[in-house]
């Protein structure tokens, strides 16, 4: 069966979906499928808190607010999924992946249904700044490098222009690192990994450190510069997938990650309790006023340890282990999971537009300060209503963008 005629969910049906197939001679990590669902509904059902005014009851509402670590989930994904090719051919000594394959393939998953999405919500409900002198801001993921622009277009489009910035700078990571070698034998080529996955990790919390103290303003911190430490550990689990396979390293901590996973996931949760503890937003109007102000150095470095924590502990089980059970392995292979891990692009595109159109249809263009203003007229329980509405519509939305738009390139990711 053909990736064009395959059906849509990998895992459980043969052939993976052109969406999710990995490039020819690379394993398929099936469990990645639900993460990406996971990751998408998280920042929904936070913008979803956001506008009801949820994120303001108390603890309940810290935890919600934590929920916006979602998009940091996607940094993680691609990390690893993009750089593990180039990680396995280095190991074995193989060429790395051609450039304008991997440029293709990268063009064909993101550009397509993005273009789709602002122009028909620039149309209709017409939001700010897409037909305007700044419209190539928007359309080259170029948005988020200028103040008048980030908040514009699709809002959470500015995320997008940071995997765009990863897309470019993975092949010139892979080259310059294919270089580095540490020390002699068969583990030089993973020393040399770790020693620059570590720099670069340790380079985005120096840049988020200088975000948080207002040395350097927000367009430097939530550009690839700040957010590179989230790749970074994506890309470091690439290795040590790698490793793994090769059989270089059976460590006692995979080995308890294979067989405890569930563990894994009560650290996750422990890790996400503990942000909203140590970080206390109050809710979003304490999010805005914490960008406002400078924060210390502890509370900065708690929060991005706890992220880390956080985010590793979800991933690790769809990394390693894959067929070895356990509670969220059983969670992640659910197939109406992996189906919303399949359209999770769409979901991810439409779903804050459609938030907005359900509760201020007076006022769907943007997430802008007014709607933050018209968020302390909805009452909180309106909250489970709006969200299963906007997980519905959003739902139907994404699959059309899947079937109609998405598919047909997808399936010319490989000439």
């Amino acid at each position: 069966m053909s990736p064009a005629t395959a059906p849509p969910l990998g895992a459980a049906s043969g052939a993976p979906s052109p969406a999710v197939a990995p490039p020819p001679g690379n394993p398929r990590f099936a469990l990645f499928d639900s993460l990406r669902a996971i990751a998408a509904l998280a920042v929904l059902v936070f913008h979803v808190s956001s506008t009801t005014g949820a994120l303001n009851i108390g603890t309940l509402g810290d935890v919600l607010t934590m929920l916006s670590r979602g998009l940091i989930l996607f940094f993680v994904i691609s990390g690893f999924l993009l750089y593990r090719p180039y990680v396995a051919a280095r190991a074995a000594g193989r060429p790395r992946p051609r450039t304008s394959r991997y440029a293709r393939r990268r063009v064909l998953r993101i550009v397509p249904a993005y273009w789709v999405a602002l122009t028909v919500l620039a149309i209709f409900p017409g939001i700010v700044g897409v037909f305007s002198a700044d419209w190539w801001r928007y359309y080259l993921f170029l948005q988020a490098y200028s103040q008048d622009t980030f908040g514009g277009g699709i809002p959470v489009a500015w995320t997008l222009c940071v995997e765009v910035a990863f897309y470019v700078s993975l092949p010139l990571w892979a080259m310059a690192v294919g270089r580095l070698r540490l020390g002699s034998g068969p583990r030089a080529w993973l020393w040399g990994e770790s020693a620059a996955l570590a720099l670069l990790a340790a380079g985005g919390i120096g840049v988020q450190i200088a975000g948080a103290r207002q040395v350097i303003s927000m367009l430097v911190s939530e550009s690839l510069l700040g957010q590179s430490t989230w790749f970074a550990l994506g890309m470091a689990l690439a290795v040590a997938s790698v490793v793994s396979e090769r059989g270089e390293r059976q460590s006692r901590a995979r080995r308890a990650v294979v067989a405890h996973s569930g563990l894994c996931w009560i650290g996750a949760a422990a890790s996400l309790i503990g942000l909203a503890l140590v970080l206390q937003p109050d809710g979003l109007l304490g999010v805005a006023q914490a960008l406002e102000e400078k924060q210390s150095i502890t509370r900065t470095l708690a929060g991005i340890a706890m992220t880390a924590t956080l985010i590793g502990l979800l991933v690790v089980p769809a990394v390693f282990g894959e067929g070895s059970g356990g509670f969220p392995r059983r969670l992640l292979g659910w197939v109406p999971l992996a189906w919303l891990g399949l359209i999770s692009y769409g979901i991810y595109l439409w779903h804050l537009t459609v938030t907005q159109l359900l509760a201020f249809p007076a006022d769907p263009q943007h997430f802008s300060a007014s709607g933050l203003e018209l968020a302390t007229k909805i009452e909180h329980a309106t909250t489970p209503i709006l969200l299963a509405l906007t997980i519905a519509i959003t739902s139907v939305l994404a699959a059309i963008s899947y079937y109609v738009v998405e598919l047909p390139f997808l399936r010319r990711k490989e000439r």
